[in-house]
C-alpha cells in the first residue's frame, strides 16, 4: 500500500473560502487585541494562537489558490508544518483557556511544563511526518517504534486529553465569575465552550465519517461550513470580550 496514495476528500472551493477568511480572522483580531495591550498575558497568547491557525489555515489554502485540490500533494514541508501548528495550537488553546479571563491555579504552579510542550511536540510531529515512509513495505521497525512510544502518547494528549482539558478549565472560569463580580464575561465564554464543544465534535467524529462515506459531496461541504462558523466564535468571542466587555481591565491574576 502506497501511504502518499490513500485516497482523501478533495480541498475545494468552499474549503479554500472558508480556511482564508479563518486565517483572517484570527490574525487580525489577534494582532489587533496585542497591540492594545502588549504586556498582556492573555493578548500575548492568543495571538500565539493566531498565528498556529494562520499555519493551519493559510497553507493550505495558498497551494488552493496555486492549484492544489489535493492536500496529499502538499510539498512534505507544508504538510510537517500544519501538523505541527495543529499540535501546537492545540496547547495553545489549553494555555489560553488557562488564562482568560484570569489565570487559573494550574498554569501558576505549572513551571516550565508549557515551555518544554511547546518544543517537544512540534519536533516531535515534524519529525514523524518528515521521516514517514512513502508505503507500508517500507515501515522500519526504529519508525514503528517511534510511532508507539511518542506518536501515539502525543496524539492521544493532544488531540483528547488537552481538548477536554481546556473545556474542563472554561467550565470552571464559567462558574467562577459569577462571584467574583465578572458576570458581563458569561457571554464570551459561554460562545467560546459553544465553538470548541460543538465544532469541536463535529470535527472529531463527523468530519471524518463523512470524508469517507461521502467524500466531496454537497453533505460535506455544508458540514465545512457548519464546522468554520462554529470555529469562528472563538475569535469573535474574544474580540467582543476585548473591545465590548472590556475583559483586559479585569486583573489577569
Amino acid at each position: 500500500m502506497d501511504l502518499t496514495n490513500l485516497p482523501a476528500p478533495a480541498f475545494t472551493t468552499v474549503d479554500g473560502v472558508t480556511q482564508g477568511i479563518a486565517a483572517a480572522c484570527y490574525l487580525a483580531i489577534g494582532v489587533a487585541a496585542w497591540l492594545r495591550a502588549r504586556g498582556d498575558v492573555r493578548t500575548r497568547v492568543f495571538l500565539a494562537f493566531s498565528i498556529a491557525n494562520l499555519v493551519v489555515f493559510g497553507i493550505p489554502t495558498f497551494w488552493w489558490l496555486r492549484g492544489m485540490t489535493d492536500p496529499t500533494t502538499l510539498p512534505p514541508a507544508a504538510t510537517a508544518a500544519i501538523m505541527a501548528a495543529l499540535g501546537v495550537g492545540a496547547l495553545l488553546l489549553f494555555h489560553f483557556t488557562q488564562v482568560f479571563p484570569r489565570r487559573r491555579p494550574w498554569i501558576k504552579a505549572s513551571g516550565v511544563q508549557m515551555p518544554i510542550g511547546y518544543c517537544l511536540a512540534p519536533l516531535t510531529i515534524a519529525g514523524l511526518v518528515r521521516f514517514m515512509p512513502a508505503s507500508v513495505k517500507a515501515l522500519t521497525v526504529p519508525y514503528i517504534l517511534a510511532v508507539i512510544i511518542f506518536g501515539f502518547p502525543l496524539l492521544v494528549l493532544l488531540g483528547f486529553v488537552i481538548p477536554i482539558a481546556a473545556i474542563v478549565s472554561l467550565l470552571r472560569s464559567h462558574q467562577e465569575i459569577q462571584t467574583q463580580g465578572l458576570e458581563r464575561l458569561k457571554l464570551p465564554l459561554e460562545l467560546i465552550l459553544l465553538s470548541q464543544i460543538a465544532g469541536g465534535t463535529l470535527a472529531i467524529v463527523f468530519a471524518p465519517v463523512l470524508a469517507v462515506l461521502a467524500p466531496n459531496s454537497t453533505m460535506q461541504s455544508g458540514l465545512t461550513v457548519i464546522i468554520w462558523a462554529l470555529g469562528l466564535l472563538t475569535p469573535l468571542a474574544y474580540a467582543a470580550a476585548v473591545w465590548k466587555f472590556d475583559v483586559l481591565a479585569v486583573d489577569p491574576g
